[in-house]
């Protein structure tokens, strides 16, 4: 290769051409030589130039060798003449067949090593081209990592530095040295997730890939700790660096905006999924046939059937529809199909994409088993699924609204008539705002205050409506906002200066934004005010008259009482006097009949009512007196069953003495020759409006006939039924096993 490199003139030449051109010119020499004597040197320096000839066709360096060989053949010609070879001799044709192998083999072995050092030349140039490369390849890596969007760094040691990071990476946190500084060191906070995957790496020569990794980081220096997502590779370098410490490459691409445009989607789908399976609507999706495709879970409980059972049925089949139920061909095919507002607008929107709201229909529909007529409100629009139209339809049952709706109408009319009374009303009627402004003012307030309505709606309150004392306005604020309402008189003064007295209520109305308006209702009760001010003198006047009527009463009173005790007096005492037993005892009779309405008179006098007493007082006190009088307490005993009821004195008297007389009729004759007994007084309200006044004892009884008879013996028997007349009562006796007179009156 040198010599094709160095002489290109000889290139051309094969090896055993350049040896025979040797052999010829160290013939030649010999054929030259000088018949010089053989010791002397003459004949090597004759041979110098074809030497030096035959080297430089055999070639240099490698070629070395050969052109030895051949001096060594010029200088055997040299030394021996050419004539003196002898054919019969061996040893010339040993020399000669020794001299054309060895130039043989000469020339193979220079073959070689020239083939050898040309190859040597052609790795050292592929080497050099390799090199070369290499370092373009080189530059051209480190170009792209250091332009590389990704994240790249290289960590060296089992502390794992950085020893290596391009921009990208040092973006992750700016302002954050890294280089030589260890994974721990930079991330602190994501150290305990990343150190074991790095270990793994380093220690398994194994890459590790991950997606969407969640890793606690900062973002610069002093700033707040933050999940952040990456996709990422750690890479093992093994053989790269220094021997067994294999580096590993980090390759990261932040992917923390995806992730959470990835979580927003996958939570908007969730909400979309939700919202599909929880609206309070039918949801139907329809193909161009008009059968169902999906449904969500109301309209599966809206048509009572599985939502599994659902698809692939017409539409109309699908809710109940009775027209697509009674067709055999199904939803489409009813004679009034065609009228159908929700098929022509589905069909609408196959046809031509355009979107359709709030239609209003009325369908048969089979509801729960019951068959009805409800108003679905349907709307539909277009949608693409795998390049195919159909049509979202979404209903809703509105029967109620529409029921509500017109009951709202009615109610609305009722207000309408309402709101006509309020404005025929003679009351003042005023809705005023929070803020004390007029919103609404009636005929009534016109009348009693002189504004007209278009005068004082927008006005305030406090201007239209001046009220004496101020001081009350905000007394009934604080009411009505703790209270919510307020009733109260209050004194206003009109348009024309004149004042008025109102009776008047306020109340909170609270609509649905939590706004408080107020409701005043008042009426003129100024001439009512002035009749109630006679009146109230009037009674003034009264109470003075009946104060001295009550002390005129208490003294006639007293004085029928203090009469009543004379004559009690008298008889008494013309009775000790009688020497008659009969006339005796018909004055002691007497004597009693007029202590009972002295009694009487006496409870009058000192009770706060003249013309009524506590009947059941009077009884007790009156039993009492003359159970004390009869001188019986030994042996016979008194019961009293009284309800406390009042008596006018006209039903007091006579009630009095029919007591007196069925008392002393039995003190008298129930328990003859000393016998012992019992007598019990019951008065009590027997039902509503209706009086019972009972004298029951358990002596000999009273014999049948006798009582209430106007032909009786008895004065005392007569006078009880003159007095129940005058009662308007009844009396009776009824059977025990003494004596029972029952004696019932009206109230």
């Amino acid at each position: 290769m040198i010599a094709e490199s160095g002489q290109p003139g000889s290139r051309g030449l094969s090896p055993l051409l350049r040896y025979a051109a040797g052999v010829l010119l160290a013939v030649a020499a010999q054929l030259a030589r000088l018949p010089l004597p053989s010791p002397t040197s003459i004949p090597y320096i004759t041979h110098v130039p074809f030497i030096l000839l035959s080297a430089a066709l055999g070639g240099l360096g490698p070629g070395l060798l050969a052109t030895g060989l051949c001096t060594l053949e010029s200088l055997y010609f040299a030394t021996e003449p050419i004539g003196a070879f002898a054919a019969g001799h061996p040893a010339h044709w040993l020399g000669l067949g020794t001299l054309a192998l060895t130039g043989v083999v000469t020339s193979v072995l220079f073959e070689r090593l020239n083939r050898a050092r040309r190859e040597a030349v052609a790795v050292a140039e592929t080497r050099t081209q390799l090199a070369r490369e290499v370092e373009t390849r080189q530059r051209m890596l480190e170009a792209m990592i250091q332009n590389s969007t990704a994240a790249m760094a290289l960590l060296r040691g089992p502390d794992f530095r950085f020893e290596t990071i391009n921009p990208a990476y040092q973006a992750l946190a700016p302002g954050e040295p890294m280089t030589g500084r260890t994974v721990a060191e930079v991330w602190p906070e994501a150290a305990p997730i990343v150190v074991p995957l790095l270990e793994a790496v380093r220690h398994t020569a194994t890459a590790y890939h991950a997606t969407a990794l969640a890793v606690p980081l900062h973002r610069g220096p002093g700033s707040a700790v933050e999940e952040r997502h990456f996709d990422f590779s750690y890479v093992p370098l093994v053989g790269f660096g220094a021997a067994g410490d294999p580096g590993v490459l980090v390759a990261a691409i932040e992917v923390t905006k995806y992730k959470r445009s990835e979580e927003s989607l996958l939570a908007a789908y969730s909400e979309l999924a939700a919202i599909y399976a929880n609206a309070p609507m039918v949801l139907l999706v329809v193909d161009g046939e008009l059968r169902v495709e999906k449904v969500n879970d109301l309209a599966a409980r809206f048509a009572g059937r599985e939502m599994a059972s659902m698809l692939g049925l017409p539409a109309g089949g699908a809710i109940g529809c009775l027209n697509a139920l009674a067709d055999p061909k199904g939803c489409g095919h009813g004679a009034s199909c065609r009228q159908c507002p929700t098929r022509v607008a589905v069909l609408d929107t196959l046809g031509s994409g355009a979107s359709h709201a709030s239609i209003e229909a009325w369908l048969p529909l089979s509801v729960g088993g019951l068959e009805r007529r409800r108003c679905l409100l349907v709307s539909t629009a277009a949608i693409q699924f795998d390049h195919t139209k159909k049509v979202l339809v979404c209903a809703q049952d509105i029967t109620e609204l529409k029921v509500a709706q017109r009951e709202l109408q009615q109610q609305h009319q009722v207000l309408e008539r309402q709101s006509q009374l309020i404005g025929l009303s003679h009351d003042a009627i005023i809705i005023a705002g929070s803020n004390r402004v007029v919103r609404g003012w009636n005929k009534g307030a016109e009348e009693i205050y002189g504004w007209t309505e278009a005068e004082a709606v927008g006005s305030m309150m406090g201007r239209l409506l001046e009220t004496s004392p101020a001081s009350s306005i905000a007394t009934i604020d604080d009411h009505l906002s703790r209270e919510g309402r307020w009733e109260g008189e209050l004194t206003r003064t009109r348009r024309d200066g004149q004042q008025i007295v109102l009776e008047c209520r306020r109340v909170l109305l609270h609509d649905t934004n939590g706004t408080a308006d107020i409701l005043e209702i008042g009426r003129d009760i100024t001439d009512r005010r002035r009749a109630e001010d006679a009146l109230q003198a009037s009674v003034r006047e009264l109470k003075v008259a009946l104060a001295e009527k009550t002390v005129l009463l208490q003294e006639v009173h007293h004085r029928v009482k203090n009469n009543l005790a004379v004559i009690s007096s008298l008889l008494d005492l013309k009775a000790d006097t009688a020497e008659i037993p009969e006339v005796k005892l018909a004055l002691g009779e007497s004597r009693q009949r007029v202590h009972s309405m002295a009694l009487i008179h006496e409870h009058l006098y000192g009770n706060d009512h003249l013309d009524r007493i506590d009947f059941s007082e009077y009884a007790r006190e009156l039993v009492q007196g003359m159970y004390s009088l009869s001188g019986e307490a030994g042996r016979i005993s008194i019961g009293m069953d009284l309800d406390p009821i009042e008596l006018g004195i006209d039903r007091a008297v006579p009630c009095a003495l029919i007591l007196n007389e069925l008392l002393s009729n039995a003190f008298k004759y129930a328990f003859p020759d000393q016998r012992n007994g019992k007598i019990r007084v019951a008065f009590r309200e027997s039902e509503p409006g209706s009086l019972e006044l009972v004298v029951e004892d358990n002596g000999v009884g009273l014999p049948a006939g006798r009582l209430g008879k106007p032909d009786t013996k008895s004065l005392g028997l007569r006078i009880v039924g003159i007095l129940t007349k005058q009662l308007d009562g009844s009396i009776q006796q009824e059977a025990c096993a003494g004596t029972r007179i029952l004696l019932r009156f009206p109230a």
